[in-house]
């Protein structure tokens, strides 16, 4: 039933009879196009939603996936078909219909999504492609069906093939799926040229004086493509003259009764009702002969507009060559890590993962004169489909496209870009860092990021922009702009001549960057630690630059119009116990800038280096230790990574993640010295928190963890957090980097010591989470509080096996935990965590899903991958292996896993589950942190762990762990390096390359893009090649293993 193709595609046959499931098209249209959201099921012909943007533009009704499954087949896309074959008259509905006769394929590729059917009574063969429409000026789907005679004789057709359902433009999910009946009373169509249907709102709909009317709308056209020659036929669009009196839609009757002929002549209404969109086609099929129709649907601003883009798609072989486009577009991106091994379900998957990770995270473009750069990421989006329902997702419709996200999401997703593309540098440390915020949290939603041309820079307009326009564009750039603004901007005014790429590259590199963020709701206690994996991958790809990277100064700090309250304000009672709500509040101010400034000027921004961000983010954390330093309090409303276990930060919880990635921090800051007069920088009110804090430590050092510590550093961080609420004066607290490293030295002591006490607090697996029962006396004074361990996540064990010594150390652990409840034997994989079924309701949502289910004891793959990646790290590469080949998608059995296993799902439903039949299988698409960490599994497999390192020069080095069945029978495999560089590995004898008895490289021979060609006779190479290979003039890698 489930196939990988030769050509990486992944085949379902039966599609329809198979586990059901929902995924998407990417929603990519190159730069100079505009994209659009495709959601699709493996029912009925597939695509169950489309639109632009977001729900609030939907053309086709957005249902979740439970009812996806059952709506598609009805409202989606249809085809009806009557035939006279001998006189032998027939009709159905290809892709509806269950029979051993019929066969139904399902074929999945990277930005396209075929359908086959197989009718052998009928004797037809039909084929359906959808894919968007790249590099227009407006978004659309495209829809290709071919029909094929397969019998001996010839057959006369009749069919419409299109939607049952199509909107006007702008239909918003909220108001249709409450007044839908009430809002058709502004639902219009038009037909334009007599060939295409045009979709729209008649006018405004809110109840409000200001009332008006909008060009926009939703287009519907077809071609017919025959061997006669091609023509361009009028669809219909009033759902009676299709489906009659059959309101459910469930059969075609009016087409049953009537011809071709009747339906066009049919008198249409267009008003106060749901449209559809069929196109009728009459045609005699010889034997083999086949006919093509192509329909397409899209959004145009107006009518024209839409008329002109379908003159210029339905020319000669234009639709041919933007098929060819879509295809190429995710092929350029995914041959970014194209790699070749034994295994081509593997190398599929890399692709794949590469793909969906950049949908989330965005895919980075690098503006560069070679002197300077500026990174914009593209197509990123918040994870929202059809199972994750409850996400509001943002795809802009414009060129250059960017979407919205979370702080969390595309920080990860992009913790290994600079590993791809190392002209990145730090772009994303400081985006993600410059979020962080005097107290140490930071913003949950990011939008798209903008730019503004400095008012010194506008003679660059006038080199470039005729003198008309001169005034209008400088508005534009001046005022706030984005790429896809300029390139609009530039096509609106049919400025041919102007090379964009060139034109943004000017405007870009001398622009200031303004990400747009939002606090959004409460703060995570785990987003600032996505940044220490920021920072890993920088240094491993530029080791030689630790002073620029943490001395330069331009760091700034986001100032959120929220505030975590004291406890005199979330500590509240609910019944006999003390509980801790209401622990954030926003303020509500007239004017807000995103970045703090000194208070009362607000033109004089705060800045610093990175270096003293990180010590003062390194004290707000140690001044978060919870009570007997039992983990990082969850004080600010939310908890950290497991989002489901909201409840704990009321019963006063903690994390032990957070203390791992707190001593982890500590550790690097700890190592890092400038050989420069660099010093440590912080606006008073911050430094004098960072001073105080590590006096007091010191100065309570002796009484270990007590409750007495926590007490003093609580009221330490709250009146600090006070001091800020008045802002901030402009005086500067400064220090050398031997002070500093004082204060961090006594704050990794008591992180140390906290780690000691979590790790002693139980015998078995170290606890991921805490909570406390709290007592007051009458002053409001805490006096008593008593710990409870959580039964054991995942999560905290995967921070401990990041921090194990030694091998011994680590297979210790892991043997911990295969003989835990954390394994899943039954399918060889690692729950999110035991049992929670003797925790308390109030730990979270959690607690009422069903055992392997979601949060509850199922396989999170972000969080499985986590720890099998860890095991490669730890150089358990036996156990790694072991793990991999029952753990990771293209492994699993497809029937089981219940979809394509090219793609990542968020969780597996374990064993724990009380349904049987639904164990293993996958559930909520693709757009998850799992496509991140494979990732990283990957460079650590084929590269290694630090790629260069410098002691006094420069090194570069591969330390490849790879099995030897990923070897061909030549003994070769090979992989992409910094998205360009083919590495090609040959392994004559065919051995592992880890353990005693592994290979490794004794020989590189590097091929230049000049054409030069140069050896090294040894297992590094140093110097300038390695230069060369950073910075991008080495075309290929050939590596000798021995």
């Amino acid at each position: 039933m489930y196939t990988l193709l030769d050509d990486q595609r992944f085949q379902i046959k039966n599609y329809q009879t198979s586990s059901p499931f929902a995924s998407f098209l990417p929603g990519i249209a190159g730069e100079d196009g505009i994209p659009m959201w495709v959601f699709y099921v493996n029912r009925g012909q597939a695509i169950a939603s489309f639109g632009v943007e977001d729900k609030n533009n939907m053309m086709t009704e957005f249902y979740p996936a439970d009812k996806a499954h059952q709506m598609t087949p009805l409202e989606g896309f249809r085809t009806f078909i009557k035939g006279d074959r001998n006189g032998q008259l027939f009709s159905y509905e290809p892709f509806r219909e269950s029979d051993p006769a019929i066969e139904d394929q399902m074929i999945i590729d990277q930005n396209t999504l075929t359908l086959t059917h197989v009718n052998k009574i009928k004797q037809l063969r039909i084929e359906v492609l959808y894919y968007t429409l790249p590099g227009q000026e407006l978004p659309g789907l495209v829809r290709e069906i071919l029909i094929k005679n397969i019998g001996d004789d010839q057959v006369k057709l009749e069919l419409l093939d299109g939607a049952a359902t199509l909107f006007p433009a702008n239909v918003a999910i909220g108001g249709y799926k409450e007044i839908g009946n009430t809002l058709k009373s502004w639902f219009d169509v038009e037909q334009l040229d007599e060939q295409i249907n045009y979709y729209f709102m008649r006018g405004s709909t809110a109840d409000q004086a200001e009332v008006s009317q909008s060009e926009q709308g939703n287009f519907f056209a077809s071609m017919l493509y025959t061997k006669q020659g091609n023509n361009r036929i009028a669809p219909v669009f009033d759902r009676q003259c299709v489906f009659g009196k059959d309101l459910t839609l469930n059969e075609a009757q009016f087409f049953q009764e009537n011809s071709i002929d009747i339906i066009q002549a049919f008198s249409q209404v267009s008003t106060n009702k749901v449209a559809c969109a069929f196109t009728p086609v009459s045609y005699c099929l010889n034997r083999d002969e086949e006919i093509k129709l192509v329909s397409i649907i899209g959004q145009a601003d107006s009518r024209v507009k839409a008329c002109q883009l379908l003159d210029e798609v339905f020319a000669g072989q234009k639709i041919n060559q933007l098929r060819q486009a879509a295809q190429q577009l995710a092929k350029t991106l995914t041959d970014r890590v194209a790699t070749k091994t034994a295994l081509a379900k593997f190398d599929a998957y890399v692709k794949q993962n590469y793909l969906d990770n950049g949908l989330r995270g965005g895919f980075p473009k690098v503006f560069t004169n070679d002197q300077v750069s500026k990174v914009f990421y593209m197509y990123s989006r918040k994870h929202g489909d059809l199972e994750r329902d409850y996400n509001f997702f943002s795809i802009s419709p414009t060129f250059y496209s960017q979407g919205n996200g979370n702080y969390r999401d595309m920080n990860q997703n992009r913790r290994l870009d600079v590993r791809f593309e190392p002209r990145i540098e730090d772009t994303n440390i400081k985006q993600f860092v410059n979020l962080i915020q005097l107290d140490g949290y930071n913003p949950l939603a990011l939008k798209s990021v903008r730019y503004t041309l400095p008012s010194n820079q506008i003679t660059l307009i006038k080199q470039v922009i005729p003198a008309e326009l001169s005034a209008e564009f400088t508005q534009l750039v001046t005022t706030g702009y984005t790429p896809g603004e300029v390139k609009a901007f530039i096509n609106a005014h049919k400025l041919v001549d102007i090379n964009i790429e060139q034109l943004l590259t000017a405007l870009l590199l001398v622009s200031d960057e303004a990400l747009e963020a939002v606090h959004g709701e409460g703060f995570w206690i785990d987003h600032w630690t996505y940044n220490l994996d920021l920072l890993d991958s920088y240094l491993a790809i530029y080791p030689d630059r630790v002073t620029k990277l943490f001395f330069t100064e331009g760091y700034r700090f986001f100032n959120s119009p929220a505030y975590v309250n004291p406890k005199s304000v979330k500590y509240t009672k609910r019944g006999e116990r003390l509980r801790q709500y209401h622990a954030v509040e926003e303020a509500e101010t007239e004017q807000h800038h995103q970045w703090v400034c000194v208070k009362g000027a607000p033109d004089q921004l705060v800045t610093t280096n990175l270096f003293s961000k990180l010590v003062l983010l390194a004290a707000n954390k140690t001044a978060t230790l919870a009570p007997y330093g039992l983990g990082i309090e969850m004080e600010a409303g939310k908890p950290g990574w497991n989002d489901a276990l909201n409840g704990l930060p009321g019963m006063f919880g903690a994390g032990v993640s957070e203390l791992y990635e707190l001593k982890r921090l500590l550790d690097l800051l700890l190592t890092i010295n400038s050989e420069q007069q660099a010093e440590l920088s912080l606006p008073i009110e911050a430094g004098c928190f960072v001073q105080e804090l590590a006096t007091k430590l010191a100065y309570l050092a002796d009484e270990g963890l007590s409750l007495n510590l926590w007490n003093t550093t609580t009221s330490i961080r709250e009146h600090y957090r006070a001091q800020l609420k008045l802002g901030v004066n402009g005086e500067l607290f400064t220090c050398s980097i031997q002070e500093a490293h004082a204060f961090l030295t006594y704050f990794k002591e008591a992180v140390d010591r906290a780690v000691g006490a979590v790790e002693d607090f139980s015998q078995g697996l170290v606890p991921t989470y805490f909570y406390f029962d709290v007592a007051v006396n009458e002053r409001g004074q805490v006096v008593e509080v008593d710990p409870h361990e959580v039964t054991p996540f995942l999560e905290g064990v995967v921070k401990k096996m990041k921090l194990t010594t030694s091998v011994a150390e680590a297979r210790a652990l892991h043997q911990q935990v295969t003989d835990s409840a954390l394994y899943d034997h039954k399918l060889g994989m690692y729950k999110t965590s035991g049992s929670i079924h003797n925790e308390p309701i109030e730990l979270g949502r959690a607690k009422f899903f069903t055992p392997g289910w979601l949060e509850n004891e199922s396989i999170f793959l972000h969080m499985s991958y986590k720890y099998i990646l860890e095991l490669l790290k730890a150089g358990l590469y036996d156990e790694f292996y072991q793990a991999l080949q029952t753990g990771l998608v293209p492994f699993m059995d497809p029937s089981v896993y219940g979809r394509s296993t090219l793609e990542n799902v968020s969780f597996v439903v374990s064993s724990a589950n009380p349904d049987p039949t639904i164990h293993g299988k996958g559930y909520v698409a693709r757009l998850s942190g799992s496509t991140v960490e494979f990732l990283q599994i990957w460079l650590e497999m084929f590269a290694g762990p630090e790629l260069f390192s410098y002691r006094n020069q420069l090194t570069f080095q591969l330390d490849p762990k790879l099995p030897d069945w990923l070897f061909d029978d030549k003994g070769l495999t090979s992989f992409t390096l910094f998205s360009h560089i083919k590495v090609v590995y040959e392994n004559r004898k065919r051995k592992q390359c880890y353990g005693p008895e592994g290979v490794k490289p004794v020989r590189y021979r590097c091929t230049l893009y000049d054409g030069e060609e140069r050896v090294i006779e040894a297992d590094k190479i140093t110097g300038d090649l390695a230069f060369a290979i950073r910075s991008g003039q080495i075309q290929a890698i050939y590596v000798t293993l021995d």
